[in-house]
């Protein structure tokens, strides 16, 4: 069955990633591994080097921002779009207020890592109780 959902409807939730603070608003999820959201930053609001253990998708819906992966910069605007790998190492900037849509695989364990690429806070086994406990 479809689903509408107007803006003046949308409910948005705060919740920490990664060690930083962004409001959700939660569009979809099936159920079975993938969810649909909108994400938004404050302008100048960094998401400090992190990785997933699943893959994310990120559009642009009404944005500017930049993205660091594999040791290069890419500024975004609306309608841009990129991908990020299981376990790719990347940090997301936003240049002025921003809101994403984020469509990704479900778990999405997410953790920051320090500059050696070791996970900072709790484990990744840690991590992956929690998500299935929620």
């Amino acid at each position: 069955m479809a689903k509408f959902t107007q803006v003046k409807d949308r409910g948005w939730i705060t919740e920490k990633v990664v060690g930083h603070t962004i409001d959700r608003c939660k569009m979809w999820y099936d159920g079975e591994g993938v969810s649909v959201s909108l994400v938004k930053m404050p302008a100048k609001h960094r998401l400090d080097i992190h990785r997933h253990e699943t893959w994310v998708s990120v559009l642009s819906y009404l944005a500017r921002w930049c993205g660091r992966a594999r040791k290069r910069n890419a500024f975004s605007a609306q309608g841009d779009y990129y991908f990020v790998e299981p376990g790719e190492v990347h940090i997301e900037t936003s240049v002025n207020e921003t809101i994403v849509l984020i469509t990704k695989a479900e778990p999405n364990i997410q953790y920051p890592i320090d500059a050696s690429g070791k996970n900072i806070g709790a484990s990744a086994p840690a991590l992956r109780r929690m998500a299935d406990a929620s």
